[in-house]
């Protein structure tokens, strides 16, 4: 932990004496700190604690209005467990029955009034280095999960999603090997059906390498100026076929003069994968539709289609990988992974942008892209 940080801490000091808060406050400033608050009422602090978020704080616990103690109850009720704010108490009551009570309350550690200023110095230094070893290790906890996650996600798409569409693949081979009488309708139905299916296990598989790329920071990003209408065009010919095969119509409204500064392969995979998706949930002779438009500080891409919409409470996990949320079949029984709304979320995030999903079941979903 360098120097810098320890100096750059927030400091939060609680006494209703204002020549109290003036030695801590020049002392502390003698040693470098430079983030020092200060209040005289203690019905302040769970307000500056919002706003200030400190580091530390000084409590006096003899106050007016209320004790230090009942400053710590309250502060006990908005801070999360996981989060160490250290609470040194100043205090010229020094019996253990006041000790227990403040321990009881959260403080962490007590000074005696007058108190030590190089005693102050040392506890305060040690329980900031605590705070944030204590920030330190709840960052790599949090990591570890993403990546426990992360590979979890990995390999059962491995291990189920990707292998499904090759043995359905191999399985409509041994279908047609045994007709006996060759019907081409019957089999131009199996080969397309063929088709269909490795397609999806090559979309699956491409998403797959993506985003394997995209947690190793493999990826480069490579931002140019493209015409939005030609790359929304470029993904209808790409799923026309899955379109046409449920007779939903594609629609477009982008402005030939829209123009964005963005990566070709992220922007094309992100738009592939809502356009997919949205086809996937759509009902036969039902409509998706891109609509975009130019903000003051974005451009905003809309993908809007009359499927069959999401539940409310499966929107919030639709872009996260630590929640194992099973992807629905579509409505001509199409399978997914989950994967592509996952990556859609990661490449979004990369390129500085957003997006955002409205959902009424029964009436469609709309995904907001807006990238700047």
């Amino acid at each position: 932990m360098t120097d810098y940080v320890l100096k750059n801490a927030k400091i939060l000091i609680v006494d209703d004496l204002d020549v109290n808060i003036q030695v801590l406050h020049d002392f502390l400033k003698i040693q470098g700190y430079e983030n020092i608050k200060s209040t005289t009422d203690p019905r302040n602090v769970v307000e500056l604690v919002f706003d200030y978020n400190p580091d530390i704080i000084l409590l006096d616990l003899a106050m007016p209005y209320m004790s230090g103690f009942d400053v710590m109850n309250q502060l006990k009720t908005i801070i999360p467990p996981s989060v160490y704010l250290p609470i040194l108490v100043l205090t010229a009551d020094i019996t253990i029955d006041a000790k227990r009570k403040a321990l009881l309350s959260g403080a962490c550690d007590f000074l005696a009034k007058p108190f030590d200023l190089i005693e102050l110095q040392a506890r305060v230094n040690t329980h900031l280095l605590i705070r944030f070893k204590n920030e330190q290790i709840n960052n790599y906890a949090a990591q570890l999960e993403r990546l426990i996650a992360t590979k979890d996600k990995f390999f059962s798409i491995i291990a189920h999603d990707l292998r499904n569409p090759f043995v359905g693949i191999q399985n409509y081979i041994k279908i047609i090997k045994q007709f006996k009488n060759y019907n081409p309708t019957e089999v131009d139905a199996q080969f397309e059906t063929i088709g269909s299916t490795a397609q999806h296990g090559y979309e699956l598989l491409e998403n797959l390498l993506r985003w394997a790329r995209s947690q190793t920071d493999t990826i480069d990003i490579n931002i140019e100026k493209l015409s939005l209408a030609d790359e929304v065009n470029s993904c209808f010919d790409l799923i026309k076929t899955q379109a046409d095969t449920k007779k939903i119509t594609l629609s477009a409204i982008v402005d030939d003069t829209i123009f964005i500064e963005s990566d070709i392969d992220m922007l094309k995979t992100i738009l592939r994968n809502l356009l997919t998706n949205a086809i996937k949930y759509t009902s036969e002779g039902g409509i998706v539709a891109v609509k975009a438009q130019t903000m003051p500080d974005y451009v905003e891409i809309a993908i809007s289609d009359s499927g069959i919409g999401i539940e409310a409470e499966d929107i919030d996990h639709l872009f996260r990988v630590d929640k194992n949320l099973k992807s629905r079949e579509g409505t001509n029984s199409e399978k997914g992974s989950g994967l592509g709304l996952i990556l859609c979320k990661e490449f979004a995030d990369r390129l500085g942008g957003t997006i955002q999903v409205e959902s009424e079941v029964g009436k469609g979903t709309t995904f907001t892209l807006r990238l700047k």
